[in-house]
């Protein structure tokens, strides 16, 4: 009994959801105390920093399966 093609495209939302989400939310609280930095540009930052910290942590739990 695997992991279907339904279960990981809602397991795929969720990370994208969750990862830009979250890039946001730190973004928002870094550019309030750094108002001259640009939004955009930190929620790029932030998000990429949470996808690669969820990509290896995704990594690691599948080598262990």
């Amino acid at each position: 009994m695997g992991i279907r093609g339904t279960d990981w495209l809602i397991i795929g939302a969720a990370w994208f959801v969750g990862t830009f989400g979250s890039g946001w939310l730190l973004a928002r609280l870094y550019k309030r105390l750094h108002p001259e930095l640009s939004f955009y540009k930190l929620w790029a930052f932030w998000s990429t920093i949470l996808s690669a910290v969820v990509t290896l942590l995704f990594a690691l739990g599948v080598a262990t399966l």
